[in-house]
C-alpha cells in the first residue's frame, strides 16, 4: 500500500453508464471513494446479461446461459450467436476474476484497496492513451478527468488479470502477482485508490490521440 502523493496528478476515465453511481462530474467536485461498490462491480451486483427473443406471443428477455442453451437445441435462431457467446464468456470470466481477486486480497493483502470498492486511476497521460484504446469507448459518453488525491493506493498491472480458462493454481498465482504490485510495463499500470479525490479539470479525448 502507498499513501497518495497529494501534489501528483492522476487521471480517471469516468464512463457515464446507466448503472454507475458516478454521475457527470464538475470541476472542483470532491468525491469519497471506498464506502460502497464501484460502478464496475455494481454491474455484477445489479445487472443481468439477458437477450431479447421475439416469438409469435411477443418479445421476451432470456438470461444469457439459457439463451445459448436454446440456440444449441435449435429452439432459438440467432445470426449473432458467436458475438453473444463471446460477450457472455467475457462477462463470467470477469465476474469470477473479481470474486477470486477479492478473496486473495482479503486473505493475504487486507491492507490494500479493494477492486470492488476502489476507483481506477491512470498515472500518466501516456497511460490514458493506452486505456482509451483498451476500453473501446466509441459511441459512449465519458469524461477524462485530471484529479488530486488524499488516501491510499495500490499499483497493479492489467497483465496479471485473469482473461481465459486456466488451472486454478495459475489463477491464484496471477492474483498474488497483481496484489504484490509486480509489473514491468508502465502503460498497463492501473492505480486502485480509496480515499478522497478532487476533480482538477477535464481533458478532451482528442488530446490523447
Amino acid at each position: 500500500m502507498t499513501i497518495a502523493d497529494t501534489t501528483k496528478d492522476y487521471y480517471h476515465i469516468n464512463r457515464l453508464a446507466p448503472w454507475s453511481s458516478f454521475k457527470k462530474w464538475k470541476e472542483g467536485d470532491e468525491i469519497n471513494i471506498g464506502g460502497e461498490s464501484n460502478p464496475y462491480f455494481s454491474f455484477f451486483e445489479t445487472q443481468q446479461k439477458a437477450y431479447n427473443v421475439t416469438t409469435e406471443d411477443g418479445e421476451f428477455s432470456v438470461p444469457g446461459a439459457k439463451f445459448l442453451g436454446c440456440v444449441a437445441r435449435n429452439e432459438i435462431n440467432s445470426p449473432n450467436v458467436a458475438n453473444i457467446a463471446h460477450e457472455l464468456v467475457q462477462h463470467f470470466v470477469a465476474y469470477v476474476r473479481e470474486l477470486i481477486w477479492e478473496d486473495v486480497r482479503k486473505t493475504e493483502f487486507p491492507h490494500l484497496p479493494s477492486r470492488q470498492r476502489c476507483i481506477w486511476l491512470i498515472p500518466s497521460r501516456e497511460g490514458v492513451s493506452f486505456w482509451l484504446n483498451r476500453l473501446g469507448l466509441e459511441g459512449q459518453e465519458f469524461q477524462i478527468a485530471r484529479v488530486r488525491l488524499q488516501g491510499r493506493l495500490h499499483v497493479g498491472s492489467d497483465e496479471h488479470l485473469l482473461g481465459d480458462s486456466e488451472p486454478m493454481a495459475l489463477t491464484i498465482k496471477r492474483a498474488r502477482q497483481y496484489w504484490l504490485g509486480i509489473n514491468d510495463n508502465e502503460a498497463t499500470q492501473e492505480i486502485l485508490f480509496e480515499g478522497r479525490l478532487k476533480i482538477q479539470e477535464f481533458i478532451e479525448a482528442a488530446e490523447f490521440a
